[in-house]
């Protein structure tokens, strides 16, 4: 399906008014060997590559072929937007190259050069990259549906707190029950809040599925403009997102672009907020029913939270220290037996390349999950959709129950210092 024509038309007579090109060379480098200088060749990144272990697929060699002049072959191979974008690599090389920077700036030369379509790689025939693009238009506007926003729950277009909902509403017309983790993420913000927390109905897409998936760099700069105005238009301060992708987004990409960014908004996954509340006091977990048994969870590290950002970043820390808390009080928690940053990718991330390839290494994560657990918990929205997906396929996998960390811990926060919403929706 060919998807350019007038959108594609109207966003390079957008682009072409703007500034956008003053901010493309802080995401940019033309030259793919500035950035792969320091490689000496050790090969870690093609032994811990983890779409290798079910396609052929060799870093190293890709890596190599750039160094002595072979770029050009490599981007016309196509060979690239195979690559999961996991991050395997980066954590287990000694001198700290990213490769999946270096193929996210791949692809984008593969796009101005107009050597190939990534349509075949993206999931769902593109539709919710496609919602992303339209934002970009000033002439059109989605609004979110706001039916999911849970009763008694104050909220408001204007204050400093910001629910950061990111596109599961969207999903929710083709993955059920997408905005319960929408629910249960603002139900928890609205006990510990008593002001008003901002959720806003022309929220804008982060970006982070066309920035890394395909490469769109002029719509993911437009995009971050919107959601800039937005915040400050909101007189917002702290941004709270339950989505491990929006999260890098706004920690990591949004900083690179606009200088400003982490001077103007503290930036927190719903992790990081209730670890913060819980360490303040004012906030403590319910002892686990009696008359009940206890359920043996695990957790699922999303790559974008335990390969993507900087090393001084604890939240896949945090998450753990909750949950031995919760053992000490009577739950069951267990690891997989890869986890934090080795931990197995669901395969599947900015949409790109959900295929059978894939679907083998998710089939091995369940697998990992089964043997320690019947609830798997997990804190991105993409890796609980696909995750869900195979499961209906193996009867195997009927057992495992597979959830947002917002929908596990909604019903066991207890308030301390209770700071009741006032008013209701």
């Amino acid at each position: 399906m060919n998807r350019i024509t007038e959108l594609e038309k109207l966003k390079k007579e957008k682009i072409g008014k703007t500034d956008s090109n003053l901010y493309i060379g802080k995401i940019y480098e033309p030259d793919l060997v500035n950035l792969l200088k320091k490689c000496y060749q050790c090969a870690r990144c093609s032994g811990v590559c983890q779409i290798s272990k079910v396609q052929k697929f060799t870093p190293s060699r890709i890596i190599q072929m750039i160094l002595e002049g072979f770029e050009d072959e490599i981007i016309n191979s196509q060979v690239l937007w195979d690559c999961l974008m996991c991050n395997s690599c980066l954590q287990h090389c000694p001198k700290d190259i990213n490769f999946a920077d270096i193929v996210r700036i791949a692809r984008y030369k593969m796009r101005l050069n107009d050597i190939q379509n990534p349509d075949r790689s993206i999931a769902h025939k593109g539709i919710y990259p496609l919602m992303s693009e339209l934002m970009v238009q000033d002439n059109i506007n989605i609004e979110r549906p706001l039916d999911w926003i849970p009763k008694g729950c104050n909220v408001s277009n204007k204050g400093e707190i910001l629910y950061y909902v990111g596109c599961l509403p969207l999903f929710n017309y083709e993955f059920e029950g997408s905005t319960s983790i929408a629910e249960s993420t603002l139900k928890i913000i609205c006990q510990l809040e008593r002001d008003p927390v901002v959720v806003l109905k022309n929220e804008t897409c982060c970006g982070h599925d066309l920035y890394w998936g395909q490469a769109k760099f002029e719509a993911f700069i437009e995009l971050g403009k919107k959601n800039l105005s937005n915040f400050e238009d909101a007189g917002i301060k702290t941004i709270i997102t339950a989505c491990a992708e929006c999260y890098r987004t706004f920690k990591i990409d949004y900083p690179n672009i606009f200088e400003e960014f982490n001077n103007k908004f503290e930036v927190k996954h719903i992790i990081e907020y209730i670890f913060d509340k819980w360490k303040q006091g004012e906030v403590q977990f319910k002892n686990p029913n009696e008359s009940n048994d206890v359920i043996p969870f695990t957790y699922h590290d999303p790559c974008r939270l335990s390969r993507f950002l900087p090393k001084e970043n604890k939240v896949i820390e945090n998450v753990r220290e909750i949950f031995k808390h919760l053992k000490t009080i009577g739950y069951d928690f267990k690891e997989m037996e890869h986890n934090k940053e080795n931990s197995y990718c669901c395969g599947v991330n900015s949409w790109m390349n959900c295929n059978e390839k894939s679907k083998a290494l998710r089939y091995k994560r369940l697998l990992e999950a089964k043997a320690v657990g019947t609830k798997m918990i997990t804190s991105c929205p993409k890796c609980r959709m696909h995750l869900r997906c195979l499961k209906k396929d193996y009867e195997d996998f009927s057992s495992i129950d597979i959830i947002d960390f917002s929908e596990f811990l909604v019903d066991m926060i207890e308030v301390v210092n209770s700071n009741e919403p006032k008013g209701e929706k």
